[in-house]
């Protein structure tokens, strides 16, 4: 079976429409297949989207948007939002529904977290967990550079598929890493970027 972390999904496009309530906003997605949690906005999305402290300044990056549910919601509270994914599928999604609803500060690079330059003051990740333990530490490394000095990376994984392996590799990067949010058998991980030379 084919993953959605994949550049070119080759199955064929199943398009629908689903409309969620995301930090007290209706937000409607055209979503398709090849595309993670393509019938519904996952839990661990929510709870990672509840989770994020983001100021009316920031500039906000979604790695591995999907069709764009996190970078989204938060647009709302922030200065903007870049939504950055692999798979163009998802990319042409997010682009559809950053139009559909009418978002005009969001914008979506088909792409890595390195086509970004060091001008983000909060990554959000829900990464690809199945895609292997190796692809998710590099998206975190490699978001981490984009980070300005303050800068804070969330990421959101089940205890039980490997939060706390994350926390620890994060421990690695960051001087302060903490859980903000430990739910429904999600954990959400805070790193905060407090000198950024690499």
């Amino acid at each position: 079976m084919e993953h959605y972390f994949t550049r070119n999904p080759t199955s064929p496009e199943k398009i629908s429409y689903i409309r969620e309530v995301l930090r007290g906003r209706s937000i409607l997605f055209k979503t398709s297949s090849g595309v993670f949690s393509k019938n519904k906005v996952d839990r661990g999305t929510k709870i990672l989207i509840e989770a994020v402290d983001v100021n009316p300044g920031d500039v906000v990056m979604d790695v591995g948007c999907g069709y764009g549910a996190i970078g989204m919601s938060l647009s709302f509270s922030c200065d903007s939002a870049v939504l950055i994914d692999i798979n163009e599928r998802a990319c042409m999604l997010a682009k559809e529904n950053i139009l559909l609803n009418r978002i005009p500060n969001a914008y979506v690079v088909c792409g890595s977290p390195s086509c970004v330059g060091r001008s983000i003051d909060v990554v959000v990740m829900n990464p690809p967990i199945r895609a292997g333990k190796k692809v998710v530490f590099q998206l975190i490394a490699e978001s981490k550079k984009c980070l300005k000095k303050g800068g804070r990376l969330y990421v959101v994984a089940r205890t039980r598929q490997g939060a706390k392996s994350i926390y620890s590799y994060m421990g690695g990067l960051f001087s302060d890493v903490e859980y903000v949010s430990l739910k429904g058998g999600y954990r959400v991980i805070e790193g905060t970027c407090t000198s950024c030379n690499s």
